[in-house]
C-alpha cells in the first residue's frame, strides 16, 4: 500500500506530458495481461444460450417449455449433463439430460418441460437449471453454468385481506364481527345493494333512453341481459367476499372453478338470446318469419349461431377445467379441411344461396331471362337450389344456386314491369317511306298497352336497304312485361291489315335459278 501511495506521489510530481506517458504506458502493460487471459479463458468455455423466454406466464394445469442452446467451441469431445432444481410443486422433464459434443456435432438444443400442479400453493414457480461440462478422459467437469426460469401462475382466485371490505376499508364491525366474518357479511350486503340498484334503477333508466332510438334492437338487448346481469353481479359479488374467509386453498380454487364455469353458461345463455334477438330483427325488416330470409336464411344462421356459441364455450370449460384442448382444435381443423374437399359443390351452392338471399337480386315471383332465352317466374330459393317455372313451356326448373349466380340473368320485374319491344317488317322496292311510318304509328297509337308518354313513345325507324326489302324497325314500351308477345303479335296482325289495304307490298325473297342444257350447248 505504502509503494502504492509513493507510486501515485511520483506520478503527480511529474510534468503534464511525463504522466500521460506513464499512464498510457502502465495501461498497456495492465491491458497486455489480464486481456490475453480473460479472452482465452472465454474461447476455453462452452456457450449456454439463452434464446426462449425464461418468464412466462401459464394457467394453473398448464404446461411450460423452456429452451437453451448449448454451443462447443473447443476442439475437444465434451460431454454436458443437464440437472434441475426447484419447481418442487411440479414436474419436469429435460431433453436431453446428456450428450456429447465433438466436431460433427458442434450444438444441442436443451428443453425443460414443466407441468403446473391443478391447485398450487404459490402463484409463482420457479428453478434454476444447470450445465456441467467435462472432457471425456476426465471425471470432474471443468466448467459449470446456471440458467434461471420463472412461471407466473395465472387463473387462481384472488387473495385478498380477509378483514378489510369493499375499497380496501377495514372491517368497522365491533367484536365478535370485527374478523373475516363480519368482512365476509358487510361485503355480501355491499354487493345485493350493488346488484338492486343495477336491476331497478339502472337497467331501467336505460330502457327510457332506448325509446327515443327508432329500433328496437337496443331495448330488446337491454331487456334480455336485465336479469343475467343481477345474476352476474350476484355471483362475482359472492364468489369475491367468500374467498376472503380463511379457507383452504384447493376448496378455494375448486369454488372459483364452479363460479367460472357458471359465469360462462350465463355467458352462452346471453349470447344466444342476442343471435335470436338480432336474426328476428333482420328478419322484420325483410319482410317477416313469410319472407325468404324468414324462411330460409333465419333457420340457417340460427343453427350455424348455435353450434359455433356452444363449440366456443365447450372449449373455455375445458380451459377452465385445466384440460388441454390443442390437440382438439387441430383434429377440428383436418376434419374442417376434409369436409370442405368433400363437400366443395354443396358449400359453394350454399354460400352461393346465402348470396341470392341476402343481395336480393330477385324475389319469389319475379320473372327471369336466363341465358339461354328461357323466361322463368321464380317459385322458390333454397340453400342448395332454385326452383323456376318455365311460363313458356309449362316446365318446372330446378337449378344450383351456384349456377344462377354465375351466369347473367335478367330480372323483367325490375326496375318496373316496363318492357321494349322490337318488332322487324319489310316493304317491297319502291314503297312510299313516308306513307310506311304513317301507318305504323297510327297502328301503334291504336295498342291500349303501348305507352306514349314522354320518354318511352315508340319509334319506328327506316333500318336497311336489304336484298328483297326496305327494313324497318319498330320499337315501344309496353306496360307489363309478360304481355310482350301477345301485344308483338297484335301488331304484326294489324300492320298485314293495314298494308293490304294501302296497296303496301310486303315482299319475299326470290331466287332465279338458270338450267344449263348441255346437249343443246354441243
Amino acid at each position: 500500500m505504502i509503494k502504492f501511495i509513493n507510486l501515485l506521489k511520483n506520478i503527480c510530481s511529474m510534468g503534464e506530458f511525463r504522466k500521460l506517458l506513464y499512464v498510457a504506458v502502465v495501461s498497456l502493460l495492465i491491458f497486455g495481461t489480464t486481456v490475453p487471459f480473460s479472452i482465452g479463458s472465454v474461447e476455453s468455455q462452452p456457450i449456454v444460450g439463452e434464446d426462449d423466454q425464461y418468464v412466462k406466464e401459464v394457467e394453473m394445469g398448464g404446461r411450460a417449455t423452456f429452451n437453451w442452446t448449448v454451443y462447443q467451441n473447443i476442439s475437444e469431445e465434451i460431454a454436458v449433463r443437464v440437472s434441475v432444481e426447484g419447481f418442487e410443486e411440479s414436474e419436469t422433464s429435460i431433453s436431453p439430460n446428456f450428450f456429447i459434443l465433438d466436431e460433427d456435432e458442434r450444438y444441442m438444443v436443451v428443453t425443460l418441460t414443466v407441468e403446473l400442479p391443478r391447485y398450487p400453493e404459490a402463484r409463482v414457480n420457479q428453478g434454476e437449471v444447470t450445465f456441467s461440462f467435462r472432457r471425456l478422459h476426465e471425471e470432474e467437469p471443468f466448467f459449470e453454468d446456471t440458467k434461471s426460469a420463472r412461471i407466473n401462475i395465472t387463473g387462481l382466485p384472488p387473495v385478498e385481506d380477509a378483514d378489510t371490505i369493499i375499497g380496501g376499508y377495514r372491517n368497522p364491525l365491533p367484536p365478535p364481527l370485527d374478523g373475516p366474518v363480519g368482512a365476509f357479511l358487510i361485503n355480501i350486503l355491499i354487493w345485493f345493494a350493488i346488484a338492486m340498484i343495477v336491476f331497478f334503477i339502472v337497467t331501467p333508466f336505460l330502457h327510457k333512453l332506448t325509446k327515443k332510438t327508432e329500433s328496437d334492437l337496443d331495448r330488446l338487448m337491454l331487456k334480455m341481459i336485465r336479469r343475467p346481469l343481477l345474476l352476474f353481479i350476484l355471483l362475482y359479488g359472492f364468489i369475491h367476499s367468500f374467498v376472503r374467509l380463511d379457507i383452504p386453498f384447493e376448496v378455494r380454487a375448486s369454488l372459483y372453478q364452479i363460479y367460472s364455469l357458471t359465469i360462462l353458461a350465463i355467458g352462452i345463455y346471453v349470447a344466444y338470446k342476442i343471435l335470436d334477438g338480432v336474426l328476428n330483427e333482420i328478419a322484420i325488416r325483410r319482410g317477416g318469419e313469410t319472407s325468404p330470409f324468414g324462411r330460409v336464411l333465419k333457420p340457417v344462421f340460427e343453427k350455424a349461431g348455435i353450434i359455433i356459441i356452444l363449440l366456443t364455450g365447450l372449449m373455455i370449460g375445458f380451459r377452465i377445467l385445466g384440460v388441454q384442448v390443442t390437440a382438439l382444435l387441430a383434429g377440428a381443423g383436418v376434419l374442417g379441411l376434409v369436409v370442405a374437399f368433400a363437400a366443395q359443390d354443396t358449400l359453394s351452392n350454399f354460400f352461393s344461396g346465402v348470396h341470392l338471399l341476402l343481395d336480393r337480386p330477385f324475389t319469389i315471383g319475379d320473372v327471369l331471362e336466363l341465358e339461354s332465352g328461357e323466361y322463368c317466374r321464380v317459385e322458390n330459393v333454397g340453400m342448395r337450389s332454385t326452383k323456376l317455372y318455365n311460363i313458356r313451356d309449362h316446365e318446372m326448373i330446378v337449378l344450383p344456386n351456384n349456377s344462377i349466380a354465375n351466369q347473367k340473368i335478367k330480372n323483367l320485374a325490375e326496375p318496373d314491369r316496363k318492357k321494349r319491344v322490337l318488332v322487324n317488317v319489310g316493304v317491297a322496292y319502291g314503297s312510299d317511306i313516308e306513307r310506311v311510318k304513317e301507318i305504323l304509328n297510327e297502328i301503334l297509337e291504336e295498342q291500349d298497352s303501348v305507352i306514349t308518354e314522354e320518354g318511352f313513345k315508340p319509334v319506328v325507324r327506316f333500318s336497311d336497304f336489304a336484298d328483297s326489302s326496305l327494313d324497318f324497325n319498330i320499337r315501344f314500351w309496353i306496360d307489363d312485361y309478360l304481355k310482350q308477345w301477345d301485344v308483338a303479335s297484335a301488331i304484326r296482325d294489324k300492320i298485314d291489315q293495314e298494308f293490304r289495304k294501302a296497296k303496301v307490298t310486303i315482299p319475299f325473297p326470290q331466287r332465279t335459278v338458270w338450267m344449263k342444257n348441255e346437249e343443246q350447248d354441243d
